[in-house]
């Protein structure tokens, strides 16, 4: 029988392995928000013999699955499975294996493409000015919100800016900007213009002069409400010209 003590020293060891291996499944499913695990904290024991000759229990991984390293990937399998069967939306774009690498962005991203099992139902292509625009959001929306915050994309409105304005520094606007958003949101995190330039290099590798972006009104989602009320809300619709495809990200947070 394990005491009380050795339960919860098992249970964050366990809580750990759970933390790294939803990093690897968001890389896939970005709104997952749980792990398949079959076995329990209390699994998370080993007996080891050793000096001076009598049985310890240590906090391992469960015996037969390997070491760390294994028992995520496992984790990882299992889980994005899960996730499959019950329908969630995945992707394998490289570049959401890249933001998983970033856990304390604000910002929400969806790439709509042709592949993006929202997109042929909704017409989003092939490409037709502000109409794709309104229907690229409304993919994402189906995506990021559904599950969480109701939202009615008919009350969305848009003004155009241009791709250089997407990436314009963090204080060249009185309002929530891109980069301001990735960077500084109400609670601090450690990533630099570095971080942002690295990021849009592998979501937007054509440039700026590629882009059409559009910037929403926010007033149209639940998801927007704890930003609006101080530190601000963003939700931008871009079409990269080269790769055909959109990019949606949002950003909505408080303190």
């Amino acid at each position: 029988m394990h005491s009380e003590q050795d339960l919860k020293k098992a249970a964050e060891f366990r809580a750990e392995i759970h933390e790294e291996a939803l990093a690897k499944v968001r890389a896939v499913c970005p709104r997952a928000d749980h792990v398949v695990d079959r076995y329990p904290a209390d699994a998370y024991f080993d007996e080891v013999w050793d000096y001076p000759g009598q049985w310890y229990t240590v906090i391992a991984t469960p015996p037969g699955t390997g070491g760390r390293k294994d028992l995520v990937n496992a984790i990882v399998r299992e889980t994005l499975e899960y996730y499959r069967n019950a329908g969630a939306a995945c992707s394998d774009d490289g570049f959401y294996r890249m933001i998983a690498e970033y856990p304390d962005v604000v910002c929400d991203y969806c790439i709509v493409n042709a592949a993006n099992k929202y997109a042929e139902a909704s017409g989003v292509f092939p490409y037709r000015g502000v109409d794709s625009h309104r229907l690229a959001l409304e993919c994402a929306a189906r995506e990021l919100f559904e599950a969480e915050w109701s939202y009615d994309i008919k009350g969305a409105r848009c003004r155009k800016l241009s791709g250089k304005a997407l990436f314009a520094p963090a204080g060249s606007d009185s309002r929530l900007n891109y980069r301001r958003a990735f960077l500084y949101p109400p609670h601090e995190n450690s990533y630099t213009d570095a971080d942002f330039e690295r990021v849009n290099a592998v979501l937007f590798p054509g440039g700026a002069d590629c882009l059409e972006v559009c910037r929403w009104t926010t007033d149209w989602s639940e998801y927007f409400d704890e930003g609006r009320e101080w530190w601000g809300a963003l939700c931008l619709t871009v079409y990269d010209k080269t790769l055909d495809r959109f990019v949606v990200i949002t950003a909505s947070a408080t303190d």
